[in-house]
């Protein structure tokens, strides 16, 4: 099992910690990452209502008690929150967002405002950055990265880059996923700087097992990292513009140039919203991102019919170009060519 990021979001009461959260988990999503939150609470409050159900489920010693409706399920356990806890879910999650637990293991972002007091970062050496409106910092912190509250894409990139390329921290945990011998349980271990492209499976990133040629001896099978290539299908207020291949990571900015490059978008003032369609985990989140005009704004689609640029012009691939990405599906009824079939191809002499 892989390693797994976390980062605890911590902060006076009133600094803005949930805020923060709430527009860092879509921006954390359109890149790909599949982020999971847990507001952590060092006072005792009840995870089920006294007298209720499933108070008394807890209570008769259930190791798990579920609530569950029509709009989801709720699983609840008597066992404290830790890092081993958390990297249990690291096939499902790509990152951790833990909303408090300032004293807790795990490496910390700080949402700081003046006038709530001393920022914790002077007293927990495992802040990595300090997330703040105010022009500067304590003396004491100087050597911290200041991020602004209202600049959601640049603590992403913070985000991003740690676990990318490592931060270095004063101090770090990473939770490590992989089972202790003779045990089902991930155990925790301290890592002084960060080693992110370990750490997690961002979205344009895969890995395969691969074999090299050195001279003419073939070398053993060994793990590579490759760049993924996904359609991505541009849609306008609900109809689909175009379709083009892309690693994904920045489909907005590709997106937002496109439009600008097909007269399409004539001022960034135009520009409402731009999201992806569907949510995080399902099949094919990601690839269809939907652009909204602001309010007042028209967006001229007949720019690109009269281009017929959609339906005239594809890649080799047979991918870009496409108007939407059913019609690709509808199109590519042939199956995988067989590996013999390569070497009968002109590239392959």
């Amino acid at each position: 099992m892989k390693p797994l990021p976390a980062l605890c979001i911590i902060g006076w009461s009133g600094s803005g910690k949930t805020t923060l959260l709430e527009r860092l988990v879509p921006e954390l999503s359109s890149r790909g990452l599949r982020v999971a939150c847990v507001k952590h609470s060092s006072d005792a409050h009840p995870l089920h209502r006294a007298g209720s159900d499933t108070a008394r489920l807890q209570a008769a010693g259930a190791l798990r008690v579920g609530f569950a409706t029509p709009e989801g399920t709720q699983l609840t356990t008597a066992e404290a929150l830790s890092p081993e806890h958390l990297a249990r879910h690291a096939d499902a999650v790509d990152l951790w967002l833990v909303e408090g637990w300032k004293d807790g293991p795990l490496p910390k972002l700080e949402v700081w405002r003046e006038g709530l007091g001393t920022p914790l970062a002077t007293s927990r050496p495992d802040v990595l950055a300090v997330v703040t409106d105010a022009v500067s910092l304590p003396p004491a912190l100087a050597s911290l990265p200041r991020l602004s509250t209202n600049d959601v894409r640049a603590v992403v990139d913070f985000i991003v880059a740690w676990i990318r390329e490592g931060v270095e921290p004063r101090g770090s945990h990473v939770l490590d996923a992989q089972a202790v011998p003779g045990s089902r349980t991930p155990r925790a271990v301290d890592a002084p700087r960060a080693s992110p492209a370990q750490h997690a499976t961002l979205r344009g990133i895969t890995h395969r097992p691969v074999r090299r040629f050195d001279g003419e001896v073939l070398r053993a099978t060994e793990e590579d990292r490759i760049a993924v290539e996904e359609p991505l299908e541009i849609r306008v207020s609900g109809d689909a513009v175009a379709t083009t291949m892309r690693t994904p990571g920045h489909d907005r900015e590709l997106a937002v140039g496109f439009l600008f490059a097909e007269g399409i978008l004539q001022d960034v003032d135009d520009l409402g919203s731009l999201f992806h369609c569907g949510h995080p985990g399902d099949e094919g989140f990601g690839n269809v991102l939907e652009v909204t005009p602001a309010a007042g704004a028209v967006l001229d689609l007949e720019r690109v019919e009269a281009t017929r640029r959609g339906t005239l012009t594809t890649s080799a691939c047979g991918v870009c170009g496409r108007r939407n990405v059913d019609d690709l599906m509808a199109t590519a009824g042939k199956g995988p060519v067989p590996v013999a079939g390569l070497n009968r191809t002109p590239f392959s002499t």
